[in-house]
């Protein structure tokens, strides 16, 4: 049995009402709609978060070692994933 949410967000009138028509359409209680879209929205900052920190690690390595990938050679990676996407896609 899961537990009732007992931690009150204090939301304005009008966002409350938007969120459970929002909730009554998807067939959930507004208590659990909103955890979702909390949910979501932190898991969506952590990403984010964590691919900042990955890009400033890539940065701060390019800024010691100087190396770099060249465009065309991005470029063509990408296009061969995007062709082998392409192949998986189509069954015939």
């Amino acid at each position: 049995m899961p537990t009732p949410k007992t931690q009150p967000l204090d939301i304005d009138a009008h966002l409350q009402a938007r969120l459970g028509l929002l909730a009554k359409k998807q067939g959930a209680s507004l208590a659990d709609f909103a955890e979702s879209v909390l949910r979501s929205y932190a898991d969506e900052a952590e990403r984010a978060t964590s691919e900042q920190a990955e890009d400033e690690g890539r940065w701060q390595r390019y800024l010691e070692a100087g190396v770099s990938v060249p465009f065309e050679t991005v470029r063509a990676k990408l296009r061969g994933f995007a062709a082998e996407a392409a192949r998986k896609a189509d069954p015939w």
